[in-house]
C-alpha cells in the first residue's frame, strides 16, 4: 500500500469489507479508519451507511473518508455524521499522509476545494448577475487548466506531464469534471465547457 511504502512511518491494514474489519482485533478507537468509496451510484449513501455501522460498533472511532468523489454537500454530510476528515484521491500522497496526521492529533479535514464549493453553493448571486452564470459550476483552478488542455485534445499523458501529475490523478479530475457538466464523453467536455474563461485564455485587455 502506498501508506506503508512511503516514508510517512504509518501502518496500514487493509480489509475488503466492514464486515472483515469488525471481525479483527484492530478496531480500537485509538485506530485511524480509512473508508475507501469510489464515485459510483449510490456511494454517497454507502459512506452514510458506512459510516454509521463504524461509529455504532466503535464509539468515537476516527474515520477518514477517502473517495474520489468532490461534491461539497457529500463531504460536509460526512462530517457531520461524525468523520473526522475527507480526503479526495486528486490529492497528493503527501497532503493525504498530512490529513490523517491532523486526524490523528484530534483535528479535522477536508479538501479546501470542498470548502469553496461549498461557499460558493451557499452564496446568494451579486446583483445584475446573469442567470447563466449564476447555475454555473464551480471547478478548481486545478479543473480549469484540464479543460484547456481537453479542449485542445490532448491526452491524458500530455495533461499529466504538463501539469505535472499522475495520469490516474487527471482521470480522477476528469470524472469529477463530467460529472458536475453531466457530460458523457471527453468530446461533451469540450463542448459545454466552450463558454468558460478559462486561465489561459483570458483576455490580457
Amino acid at each position: 500500500m502506498c501508506l506503508t511504502t512511503s516514508s510517512a512511518n504509518l501502518a496500514a491494514v487493509g480489509y475488503d469489507t466492514i464486515d472483515d474489519w469488525l471481525t479483527s482485533s484492530t478496531h480500537a478507537p485509538s485506530t485511524i479508519i480509512l473508508l475507501c468509496a469510489t464515485n459510483e451510484e449510490g456511494t454517497a449513501r454507502a459512506i452514510q451507511s458506512g459510516l454509521d455501522r463504524i461509529l455504532s460498533s466503535v464509539p468515537g472511532a476516527r474515520v477518514v473518508i477517502l473517495s474520489d468523489i468532490d461534491n461539497p454537500a457529500t463531504m460536509v454530510s460526512a462530517l457531520e455524521r461524525g468523520a473526522r476528515g475527507f480526503v479526495t484521491m486528486s490529492l497528493s500522497l503527501e497532503v493525504a499522509i498530512e490529513a490523517i496526521r491532523i486526524v490523528n492529533v484530534g483535528g479535522t479535514f477536508v479538501p479546501a476545494s470542498g470548502l469553496l464549493s461549498a461557499r460558493q453553493g451557499l452564496t446568494a448571486p451579486t446583483e445584475g448577475q446573469s442567470p447563466a452564470a449564476e447555475g454555473r459550476p464551480h471547478f478548481t483552478e486545478r479543473q480549469l487548466a484540464i479543460i484547456a488542455c481537453v479542449r485542445k485534445g490532448e491526452p491524458n499523458k500530455i495533461i499529466a506531464h504538463k501539469l505535472n501529475m499522475t495520469e490516474s490523478t487527471v482521470k480522477v479530475h476528469i470524472r469529477n469534471i463530467m460529472r458536475k457538466i453531466k457530460a458523457k464523453n471527453r468530446t461533451e467536455v469540450a463542448f459545454l465547457t466552450n463558454e468558460l474563461l478559462l486561465p489561459n485564455e483570458a483576455s490580457n485587455d
